[in-house]
């Protein structure tokens, strides 16, 4: 873990977001920091919590007990495929409202990169995602390692992240500064 954790001081903004059928974008710059927002997000959830790790890093800190959660299954594709997932995600959360988190939108183009159409089945795995979560009143957050450029959200990779008026942006920059984007 960092050293030197990040202490969120508006916090609430988040908190404020995750309203039962909502989906949330969290874009940030540092993976510690994302990891220890996400310490902080998870212990207020009241809801079950399905983590799907697609960059392994939530998964290491899981696996060596340095992170520990009771109400959280967590999925990711050094156990399972894609396609074992995404069906059991989608059926526990159409049986009860959970918080489902995607970590991170780089690690499912990761996990596609051998499908030359990885953006359009990227695109299409959220967005199955987000209309059960509406329909089960379940809540999503998307984590993405992106930068802000030209108005336009941008991964790493050079991708453009596709937005949607429904989505509410978050990001996580500076270590700690959390800020909803317009």
């Amino acid at each position: 873990m960092d050293k030197n954790p990040a202490t969120f001081e508006n916090l609430e903004i988040i908190n404020n977001s995750l309203n039962s059928g909502s989906s949330n974008l969290l874009f940030y710059e540092n993976a510690f920091s994302k990891i220890n927002l996400i310490q902080e997000i998870i212990p207020a959830q009241k809801l079950p919590i399905l983590y799907i790790d697609l960059d392994f890093l939530f998964s290491g800190f899981m696996h060596s007990k340095l992170l520990t959660f009771e109400n959280l299954s967590l999925f990711n594709t050094l156990e399972s495929n894609l396609n074992q997932i995404l069906p059991e995600i989608l059926n526990k959360i159409s049986l009860e409202p959970h918080l489902v988190i995607v970590d991170s939108v780089n690690g499912l183009y990761n996990t596609l990169s051998n499908n030359e159409d990885s953006g359009r089945v990227v695109n299409a795995i959220l967005m199955l995602i987000s209309q059960h979560i509406k329909s089960s009143n379940s809540i999503l957050i998307i984590l993405a390692l992106a930068t802000k450029k030209d108005e336009k959200w941008i991964l790493p990779n050079g991708r453009q992240i596709l937005e949607n008026e429904n989505v509410k942006k978050i990001s996580l920059s500076d270590r700690s500064k959390i800020s909803i984007q317009k």
